[in-house]
């Protein structure tokens, strides 16, 4: 079964925004915490799949 994920971006945080790509439970906790810390946030579904790094691929 597929996971649905989010891609969040932390706006105004500098010349390169801190982005994340985060699972749908843990959304919640995410835009409490950025509350709590008075962050603005951007949240959009992934609509790509996620690529492993280089590292792990194989020659």
């Amino acid at each position: 079964m597929a996971v649905q994920l989010y891609e969040i971006t932390c706006l105004g945080t500098g010349p390169d925004p801190d982005v994340r790509t985060v699972e749908a439970g843990e959304v919640a906790a995410v835009i409490t915490h950025a509350g709590e810390h008075g962050m603005q946030l951007r949240i959009r579904p992934c609509t790509r799949p996620l690529q492993r790094p280089d590292t792990e691929r194989e020659a």
